[in-house]
């Protein structure tokens, strides 16, 4: 009896810890500047990032994964609040997330989950720690989007620190901390790399671009000045790689140092027995640019602008005990799809008027549906609607382009004039949106 005794008293010590697992775990990593062509998993294998393509064997890799905006602070907050962030007035890196729009961290912790943020703000007005949306937090002293890569001075919990630490180093003993810390009770963790975005500017971003494009249209080596991002001595290791090209020889350290830190946090996560029972999302916040150095090809253009380099990102996604592993998801997805799909794993019920989609349907079982009919996009001048395999991009200057993405997924091909039909009813459809969400933030 004694033996049987044990063996009941052990299982009933078990329960609570049991019982709080019921929900799962919640993970997003989200990087900064990183361009698509610079994630081994996807279009090309110039840089390996083994750990990130990790993900990708083991989860989902969504080829049409969209950010909300060509620009940090927009983006951030279109995935935080799972709404187009024109809703709220979130319309350049100077606007922040009003106190009163739930955010995906605080809906969670609402539930009984434990929350941290680690890494980059990017939200004029209250703090992280000041919403009530963290148990812990430790992000850049003010809204800004540059972080000291070798001397970060950051704020924890409010409090102002600098650190000596590799800021990407950083972050990633933080989160493996505060998984050890947590791996008996639900966790949702968001660690906001600022990997791999400069350091500091040298020139105008736009003149960056100008000299690249420039070089790359003479057929020479552009060796765009950067403050150095990588952890000292390590650009070396590629220089053969990239010869003449030192900054971008830096970029890939940084970019090396990233997928390093992506492979502890997952790595922590399997040690800890929560591997299957954790949902992670891996995301950039919009696309490469010239003057990181970063690298978009085969996609069109940059950050700041509404071609696909602009807003189609590194989009990853795994859930062990609930997804099948290795598949490539071929529809349009966006960040906004994020916070409900969380919620919904969390059986969390969602807050009325969000824009994201639960991707759970699409993706437990093989599907031919489509999360999204149509997927918005505004910023300054420029308009985007990506409705199915249609684009339909309005410039800065204000032309108007149509592209059909899935068989050209370089826009190279302008269809504007052969499908004029198309055009005008997707422009329609743009008018229409952006005069909606604009008349809701005022």
């Amino acid at each position: 009896m004694r033996p049987l005794l044990i063996l009941l008293m052990a299982l009933c010590a078990a329960l609570p810890c049991n019982a709080q697992r019921a929900k799962p775990n919640v993970v997003v990593l989200l990087v900064d500047d990183l361009g698509s062509g610079d994630v081994s998993c996807l279009f090309r294998d110039t840089v390996k990032t083994p750990n990130i393509d990790r993900l990708a064997q083991q989860g989902v890799k969504f080829s049409a994964g969209y950010s909300t905006a060509p620009l940090c602070g927009p983006s951030r907050a279109g995935f935080l609040s799972g709404r187009y962030q024109q809703r709220f007035g979130f319309n350049g890196n100077r606007d922040g997330i009003p106190t009163d729009i739930p955010l995906l961290p605080g809906l969670l912790k609402s539930a009984g989950y434990r929350t941290a943020l680690f890494g980059k703000w990017h939200s004029a007005g209250p703090m992280p720690h000041e919403r009530g949306c963290f148990d812990e937090t430790l992000v850049s002293a003010t809204p800004s989007p540059f972080i000291d890569y070798f001397h970060p001075k950051l704020a924890r919990n409010g409090k102002v620190e600098v650190f000596q630490e590799y800021s990407t180093d950083l972050f990633a003993r933080e989160a493996v901390e505060f998984i050890r810390r947590n791996v008996d009770r639900p966790f949702a963790l968001t660690v906001t790399f600022n990997a791999p975005h400069i350091l500091r500017t040298t020139k105008d971003a736009m003149v960056h671009q100008k000299d690249f494009e420039a070089g790359q249209a003479a057929g020479k080596v552009v060796d765009i000045p950067k403050i150095p991002t990588a952890r000292p001595g390590e650009a070396a290791r590629y220089a053969a790689q990239f010869p003449g090209d030192t900054a971008r020889a830096d970029t890939v350290a940084t970019i090396v140092a990233l997928d390093e830190a992506v492979g502890r946090i997952l790595d922590q996560l399997k040690s800890s027995g929560l591997e299957q029972d954790t949902l992670v999302f891996f995301f950039g916040d919009n696309g490469g640019h010239p003057e990181v150095r970063s690298e978009n090809t085969p996609l069109r253009d940059y950050k700041w602008n509404l071609f696909e380099g602009g807003i189609r990102v590194p989009f990853l996604a795994r859930y062990p005990a609930k997804w099948p592993a290795g598949r490539t998801f071929l529809h349009p997805v966006s960040s906004l799809d994020i916070l409900p799909t969380c919620l919904a794993a969390a059986d969390i019920t969602a807050p009325a008027g969000l824009d994201g989609v639960d991707l759970t349907p699409f993706l437990a079982t093989p599907t031919a549906a489509a999360p999204h009919e149509t997927l918005f996009f505004s910023i300054a001048k420029q308009g985007a609607v990506r409705s199915g395999r249609w684009k339909y991009v309005r410039d800065q200057q204000g032309g108007q382009h149509l592209f059909d993405v899935e068989a050209d997924v370089s826009e190279s091909k302008d269809l504007a004039t052969t499908e004029p039909a198309r055009l005008k009813e997707l422009a329609a459809r743009w008018e229409a949106w952006n005069l909606k969400v604009r008349a809701e933030a005022k």
